[in-house]
């Protein structure tokens, strides 16, 4: 699939902070799944595509996924897309590319995006959504990629603390800032009445790295202590390509079910027809899932990455649990599979720590306020 640009339909006004501004938004989007579509769909449908003027140049492809390495058809759909966004970018004043922004061929990759953009004289925000920036940025070699790679970009969003550090320690100062993500909070509908018995979801692509064998492994154990549930899985392919998820379907038993993908509007349903959530991953920046599910009302168990801890109040919205440690992850779900009060109890904090500090709302309105900065600079 090419370069493809869609257009928001904005309603009418200007931005409080300062002039309605034409933003040009960068990165993957439907068919992929995954954080970053979520991401470029609720900022075209929600607040900030009603203070801007905001189109997306889609630049997810078809075929087999090869995400960062360096191979004949990534070095193509770069160059293609590069050249897209420029061609875009003449309508634009500001360019907002998105991008897991780690390994090396994705933050190449992302520095010749934001130089097409920079070519057209836009003002460029990389915004960095992968949850390894700070383990990748390991080696005198890498961190002088992402110095060079970040050089055309005027701005550089994290979205968890951790990798905010890692990216304010090798750009220079005053490029980096932390910009939280949120979710909607209109039409999430109540969770539906407890199931018997009660359901645990996952929400993720289906790759190892995201736990999902590590929470197989905890239903198991929940079994045995006759703690009955069903485990629900949904989420499709991810970008290191179908070995990955073959290793998941492979190691599955016959008591997992298995939903496919969903459309984000579909989403809602979705958490509401659970009881619990769990994202047991080995690593994260600030996991959507994670934010939805606590949106949607349910009790959330997840691993001890990125900024999962600042989302989750461990023993209050839910239970953070280490990662890679099944047996810890069995021992912090029982309680919640047993206890419907509990889970219950749980999931009305998560919704109320949400609508206080996560919702798209506040996100729109940071980087609203982020995009001004750069429009008064150029003037």
């Amino acid at each position: 699939m090419s370069a493809q640009e869609t257009g928001a339909a904005p309603e009418a006004g200007v931005g409080p902070t300062g002039r309605r501004l034409k933003v040009l938004l960068v990165g993957k989007s439907c068919p992929d799944r995954g954080g970053i579509p979520t991401f470029l769909e609720m900022l075209r449908g929600g607040a900030l595509a009603e203070r801007h003027d905001v189109r997306l140049l889609n630049v997810a492809h078809s075929g087999v996924r090869e995400g960062g390495r360096f191979t004949t058809g990534n070095i193509g759909r770069t160059i293609s897309d590069a050249l897209a966004v420029r061609r875009n970018a003449r309508r634009a004043d500001v360019v907002h590319i998105h991008s897991a922004l780690a390994p090396a061929v994705t933050v190449i990759r992302a520095g010749l995006l934001a130089l097409a953009g920079r070519s057209r004289g836009c003002s460029v925000v990389v915004h960095a959504h992968g949850g390894n920036i700070q383990t990748w940025l390991t080696t005198p070699v890498r961190r002088m990629i992402m110095r060079l790679a970040m050089a055309p970009a005027h701005s550089v969003v994290a979205v968890w603390t951790a990798g905010e550090d890692a990216l304010r320690a090798v750009l220079p100062a005053g490029k980096v800032r932390l910009v939280d993500n949120g979710v909607p909070l209109e039409n999430v509908p109540e969770p539906e009445a407890p199931h018997d018995p009660p359901r645990i979801l996952y929400v993720g692509l289906l790759t190892p790295r995201k736990g999902v064998l590590d929470l197989v492994e905890a239903s198991r154990i929940l079994r045995e202590r006759g703690a009955e549930h069903e485990l629900r899985l949904l989420g499709g392919a991810p970008d290191e390509g179908p070995e990955a998820e073959a290793a998941v379907r492979d190691n599955l038993p016959p008591w997992v079910t298995l939903l496919g993908t969903r459309d984000p509007a579909d989403m809602p349903a979705e958490y509401a027809a659970a009881d619990v959530f769990s994202l047991p991953s080995w690593w994260e920046a600030m996991p959507l899932s994670v934010l939805e599910a606590m949106a949607g009302g349910l009790p959330v168990v997840a691993t001890d990455v990125g900024d999962v801890a600042r989302a989750v109040d461990d023993g209050v919205t839910g239970r953070v649990v280490p990662v890679q440690d099944p047996q810890r992850l069995a021992d912090a779900l029982e309680p919640l599979v047993r206890d419907v009060a509990a889970r219950r109890a749980m999931g009305a904090a998560g919704r109320r720590r949400v609508e206080e500090r996560f919702a798209a709302d506040v996100t729109a309105r940071n980087l609203d306020r982020l995009y001004q900065e750069l429009d008064h600079r150029k003037r």
